[in-house]
C-alpha cells in the first residue's frame, strides 16, 4: 500500500510546517485523471498521497455495476464511503501534508440516478461541506475521439458520447468552488500532463513540488 500512496521523492521541509489539505483532480472518462497521478507519485515529494479513484477500488474489487436505480445509488454511497475513508486514513496518519485525490466526493452527483437533494440526504453532507474540503479543484476535460479517447482501461464503459455527457455533469457538481482550474484536451497528452501539473505546483509547499 505505501508505495502504490507516496510521492517518491524527498524534501527538506517537516510537514508539521504545512496544513493537511486535499486536491481534486476530476473530469470525465478518459481525462486522463489516473495516468497524471501516476506522474505526481513520481514527480512530488514524500509528504504528498496519492489516492487512488475509489470507483476503480470498488469496481474491480468485485462489486455489482448494475444500471438499475437501487444498483446505481448503492455503488454511489459506497464510492463515496471509500473516498472517505481514504482521505480520513492520510489526514490522520500525519506524515502526509497533502493528499492529490483522483476524484473527490461530489464527482458522485455525475452518477447519481435522482436529485442532487437526494444525494445530500443519503450521504448525511451537503454541497458547501463537501467543496470546503478541499482546497482546490482540476477538472481534466474529456477528449474527443480524434483527441484520443479510448476504451483501452477495461473499467471504462461510456461511449465517447457519453463520456463528454458526464463530464459536464461532474463540471456542475463541482460549481461553487473557489480555486476550480479547467484542463483542456491537446493532441499531446504529455502536454496536458506538464499544464495539469503546473497548477499542482503552484497549490501545494514549494519544497513539496
Amino acid at each position: 500500500m505505501t508505495n502504490q500512496l507516496i510521492g517518491l521523492n524527498t524534501c527538506g521541509c517537516k510537514k508539521t510546517k504545512h496544513p493537511f489539505s486535499k486536491i481534486v483532480i476530476t473530469g470525465g472518462p478518459g481525462a486522463g485523471k489516473s495516468a497524471i497521478s501516476e506522474v505526481a507519485k513520481i514527480q512530488l515529494c514524500s509528504h504528498v498521497a496519492v489516492l487512488p479513484e475509489a470507483a476503480t477500488l470498488l469496481f474491480q474489487g468485485g462489486f455489482w455495476r448494475e444500471t438499475t436505480i437501487n444498483g446505481r445509488e448503492s455503488a454511489q454511497r459506497t464510492i463515496f464511503h471509500i473516498q472517505r475513508e481514504m482521505e480520513r486514513f492520510v489526514k490522520r496518519e500525519k506524515k502526509y501534508s497533502i493528499a492529490i485525490c483522483d476524484r473527490g466526493t461530489l464527482d458522485g452527483l455525475a452518477y447519481w440516478p435522482n436529485s442532487p437533494a437526494s444525494f445530500f440526504k443519503n450521504l448525511n453532507t451537503s454541497r458547501s461541506e463537501e467543496l470546503l474540503s478541499y482546497s482546490a479543484v482540476i477538472h481534466l476535460r474529456t477528449p474527443s475521439e480524434n483527441k484520443g479517447y479510448n476504451l483501452q482501461n477495461s473499467m471504462r464503459v461510456e461511449s465517447a458520447k457519453e463520456a463528454r455527457l458526464i463530464d459536464k455533469k461532474i463540471e456542475k457538481a463541482w460549481e461553487g468552488h473557489p480555486r476550480r482550474f479547467f484542463i483542456d484536451s491537446t493532441k499531446s497528452f504529455m502536454e496536458k500532463i506538464e499544464n495539469t501539473l503546473i497548477i499542482l505546483r503552484q497549490e501545494i509547499p514549494a519544497c513539496c513540488s
